[in-house]
């Protein structure tokens, strides 16, 4: 027996089944997914599930778009993770092939369903993106000047007034009470 998995976050899977999903008024197919749960990503390292109950969870894979249209990151992503040939015939499941699955919760109906949203080899480690050095020198050269120009041509927004202390209160007059003489015998 397997239990559906309860929260979010980055675990190892492997691939249980899969299945070609279509959706009616709309050119959509998705390739829906089942994956058993092996271990979750926390931190920096992995915490092994294999001692507990078989956790399970499934996730839709857009192959084609709404508009009838490939979704070429989908269909890389599946075909670098499970070696997927692009073949809707390739439904075999690659059960020896383990996965690094993102699942994200989804609300419907006020509960929250958890779905594997991406894939990744098993091995997959991020790294991090941007420029490096040479590529920077690089844009530096090529629009250095053009960016410095457009940045000395700000206006620069004139600097605040000083602040002033609050006013203060003008002090109250120590006055007494009138008296009522009215009711004075005099």
């Amino acid at each position: 027996m397997s239990t559906p998995l309860n929260r979010p976050g980055i675990f190892k899977a492997r691939e249980e089944s899969r299945r070609v999903k279509t959706f009616q008024n709309s050119s959509a197919v998705a390739i829906a997914i089942e994956f058993v749960v092996l271990a979750e990503k926390n931190g920096d390292d992995w915490t092994d599930w294999s001692g507990y109950e078989e956790v399970r969870v499934w996730g839709d894979f857009f192959i084609v778009k709404k508009d009838g249209t490939p979704s070429v990151a989908t269909v890389q992503q599946l075909a670098a993770s499970l070696e997927w040939s692009g073949s809707l015939r390739d439904l075999a499941p690659r059960r020896d092939l383990v996965v690094q699955i993102t699942v994200k919760g989804e609300d419907y109906n006020g509960k929250t369903y958890f779905k594997a949203s991406w894939i990744n080899p098993g091995d997959y480690v991020p790294v991090p993106s941007g420029a490096d050095d040479q590529e920077i020198g690089q844009l530096e050269a090529r629009f250095g000047s053009l960016l410095k120009a457009a940045a000395g041509s700000a206006k620069k927004a004139p600097p605040p007034p000083p602040k002033r202390p609050p006013a203060k209160a003008p002090p109250q007059p120590n006055v007494e009470p009138p008296v009522d003489t009215s009711s004075l015998p005099f």
